[in-house]
């Protein structure tokens, strides 16, 4: 069983789910590089990564990573606050309020 209450500790899950999110969409990084990066381990293999970003409404298993790395924070935030998907207003809210 993951121990995943340990990663937790040091930081607020608030702060790194716009930051999993961010890596994700905008940088491309990786499930598994994204957890070495936030939380300096490998032993969750992408799970904890792909867990928090399906959650948010972000499918893992299609081309969506890096899908704005051309895209400042602020178009992104806009474009998915138009959007009628309440997935995308939340994710939107959360880059917002971290980002902008």
């Amino acid at each position: 069983m993951f121990k995943t209450y340990d990663l937790f500790n040091y930081r607020d899950i608030n702060d790194l789910i716009p930051e999993i999110i961010y890596l994700y969409l905008f940088k491309g990084e990786s499930l598994k590089a994204i957890e070495n990066k936030l939380f300096n381990t490998q032993d969750y293999k992408g799970w904890l990564s792909k867990s928090i970003l399906n959650y948010h409404g972000i499918d893992t298993e299609k081309d969506n990573r890096g899908l704005y790395n051309n895209k400042s924070v602020q178009e992104v935030v806009d474009e998915l606050y138009a959007s009628s998907d309440i997935s995308h207003i939340r994710v939107a809210k959360l880059l917002k309020d971290k980002y902008l």
